[in-house]
């Protein structure tokens, strides 16, 4: 069983924020798989369904992003057989908005969801999409940009990025992590 996890924060006053990125992703796979997320476990809400013939779950986890690992150690623990059947989906201030980029292990980044993830399960080798939310340079605190909704200008850019991080979500799922990661690691919004 494959699961896919979307990073992000719940409540109303975050829905659109640019660190829901990963929440927004997750939800359009839904849409588009008329896969229904509408399962509450202990530390997330979540749909069981089918892309490209493969069962898998499309997770919300409802821990906030800094505990994101609570969610996914209990997803992980009684859902996956594998490290590969785990996909994280989440926002980084360090892409460009408009890009994608698809690993198959890595470190944090910093970014404080991968860290809880990471210190949950004891390991980093698991895929993650991360998904480009970087307008402007930024440098020391980034709390309040992360958490600010992305300007008017900018939503259709969005969009179409998580449009795209979708497509290789799909790509993964039906012909492989490194395929996918050829694919679309080089690919822009606009770019074929």
């Amino acid at each position: 069983m494959r699961i896919i996890v979307g990073l992000g924060n719940p409540g109303l006053e975050y829905r659109s924020t640019k660190h829901n990125i990963g929440f927004e992703v997750v939800l359009a796979l839904a849409k588009v798989n008329k896969i229904k997320i509408n399962k509450a476990t202990r530390f997330s809400i979540l749909g069981k369904g089918k892309i490209g013939g493969v069962d898998l779950i499309l997770a919300l986890p409802q821990t906030y992003m800094n505990l994101s690992g609570k969610a996914v150690g209990e997803l992980f623990g009684r859902e996956a057989k594998d490290i590969s059947d785990l996909l994280i989906i989440c926002d980084d201030v360090n892409i460009e908005l408009g890009r994608i980029r698809l690993k198959k292990e890595g470190s944090s980044g910093g970014h404080k969801g991968l860290e809880s993830i990471i210190h949950t399960l004891g390991r980093s080798d698991f895929a993650r999409l991360r998904v480009g939310i970087a307008t402007d340079v930024h440098k020391g605190d980034i709390t309040g940009y992360v958490l600010a909704p992305f300007k008017r200008s900018q939503r259709r850019n969005v969009a179409h990025v998580i449009a795209l991080a979708g497509d290789a979500v799909t790509c993964l799922i039906e012909e492989g992590i490194d395929k996918a990661m050829t694919k679309f690691n080089k690919r822009k919004i606009g770019a074929s």
